[in-house]
């Protein structure tokens, strides 16, 4: 009889964890990098998406800086971009990635995904600043 009531006791623990959803969901991808002087128009980050959830896609640059102030606080703006044959799909753009994590939301559909570095403290221009951020964190 013990080895029932133990089977039972771990039986309606699984079932209550698969219940109630204590199980935590997690994105199917990650990846971390760097950018190191890059100006903006710059493609710092790809990614294969394969849909195999429901997590949203975010970007987070950490500890930005530019070349010419490096001790001064820095901005940027990045678009998630789905590369397709023909002109690739922006999937919308979100500033200032370098104080907070941003989201893309919802669950982008499978394929190739790269962010752009659009603004850097609001210019955009080849040339106008040169970015650098470690670490560069992507999640799908």
């Amino acid at each position: 009889m013990r080895v029932s009531r133990v089977t039972g006791a771990v039986l309606s623990g699984v079932l209550a964890t698969v219940t109630f959803g204590a199980i935590p969901a997690h994105a199917e991808g990650s990846k971390t990098s760097y950018i190191s002087y890059r100006a903006t128009g710059a493609e710092p980050g790809r990614w294969t998406d394969n849909n195999n959830d429901g997590a949203s896609t975010t970007v987070r640059l950490s500890n930005c800086k530019t070349a010419s102030s490096p001790d001064t606080r820095t901005s940027a703006a990045v678009s998630v971009w789905k590369d397709v044959f023909g002109p690739d799909t922006n999937k919308g753009s979100k500033s200032d990635v370098c104080s907070a994590t941003k989201s893309w939301g919802g669950d982008l559909a499978s394929g190739d995904y790269y962010f752009s570095l659009d603004k850097i403290n609001g210019t955009s221009g080849p040339g106008t600043f040169h970015l650098y951020a470690k670490p560069v964190k992507m999640t799908w």
